[in-house]
């Protein structure tokens, strides 16, 4: 997180700097608009290859496309055909390449319907695609949880895990549809959430009175990921 904050804080002052030297006539007619989302589309890139999220990947190169459709000669192509295209592939390769489970213990929602599981378990799998479920995790020894949600309402209670090492990790996957995790207040948080074209929201606040510790991270791509501190 603070590398990115450098990284837009130095983006920004060069942004700047050309809005002046643009003035002298001495840089190409490019927009500066253009050039900021140019950039933030390539670090956005960067940041899919890294993160292996195929949401941000393609979405970035559809929107530079789009920009500078005219140079390319796609102006047939945007930019719905092209938004089109990455939405789809996005869904294609998050389905193939959308991470191992063999190791995972699955709670799968049905497409379309409202579902609700509990579980137990060290590690765990949660996957919703289309529909709306709820999951709560009755662990007594609670690790680690791999949260996926796509176009639908997935709410995971966490208020019945024990957590014996001191710390777990919850790894979170949103697109297109809104995750509700409902976490104790009394855990420590680190938030490493990240969102593209989304929002990470938070109810209530972490007072840290434990010494459990909770390490979430994923992201939100074109949705909403909602922390509750119960």
């Amino acid at each position: 997180m603070k590398s990115s904050k450098v990284f837009w804080g130095i983006f920004f002052i060069l942004a700047a700097v050309y809005v002046v030297i643009s003035k002298f006539g001495i840089l190409p007619d490019i927009g500066v608009f253009s050039i900021i989302l140019t950039v933030f589309f390539l670090w956005l890139f960067v940041e899919g290859i890294r993160n292996v999220n195929f949401w941000e990947i393609l979405f970035s190169i559809a929107f530079i496309c789009i920009i500078y459709d005219k140079p390319l000669g796609i102006t047939a192509l945007t930019p719905w055909t092209v938004l089109g295209a990455a939405f789809l592939g996005s869904i294609g390769l998050s389905l193939i390449f959308g991470g191992k489970k063999r190791k995972w213990k699955t709670v799968t929602g049905n497409v379309g319907t409202s579902s609700s599981e509990q579980y137990t378990g060290e590690e765990i799998r949660c996957e919703n695609s289309f529909g709306s479920a709820i999951r709560y995790i009755n662990s007594d020894n609670f690790r680690r949880a791999a949260i996926e949600n796509n176009f639908g309402s997935l709410s995971v209670y966490f208020d019945n895990a024990i957590v014996q090492e001191g710390s777990a990790n919850v790894s979170v996957e949103n697109n297109f549809g809104e995750t509700n995790l409902y976490i104790p207040k009394e855990w420590k948080i680190q938030n490493n959430l990240d969102r593209s074209f989304g929002a990470i929201r938070e109810t209530g606040s972490s007072i840290g009175t434990s010494s459990t510790v909770l390490y979430l991270n994923g992201s939100a791509n074109f949705g909403e990921i909602h922390l509750h501190y119960i």
